[in-house]
């Protein structure tokens, strides 16, 4: 996402809060993450989508939403990082 993009988790949180969160996962977990991570239009249309090289790609990439939803939910109600 763009760093302006009004969805990028920075910018809903410093929105809300004046505090942003930046995210870095490594390698090994964004491609877990996608059907086919050779690209970014491929990752675009393959978020989540289990493939032959991720075959566990739906369940990462929704673990992780729901985290990153649960984190900024927490975050925007001023519950600390261990509620």
């Amino acid at each position: 996402m763009n760093g302006d993009d009004p969805a990028n988790i920075v910018n809903r949180t410093r929105t809300r809060t004046g505090a942003g969160a930046q995210l870095e996962g490594s390698t090994a977990l964004r491609e877990a993450m996608f059907g086919d991570f050779s690209g970014a239009a491929k990752r675009r249309t393959t978020a989540g989508v289990p493939s032959t090289g991720s075959p566990y790609a739906d369940r990462f990439w929704n673990g992780f939403v729901s985290a990153v939803r649960e984190a900024i939910m927490n975050h925007e109600l001023g519950l600390g990082s261990l509620q």
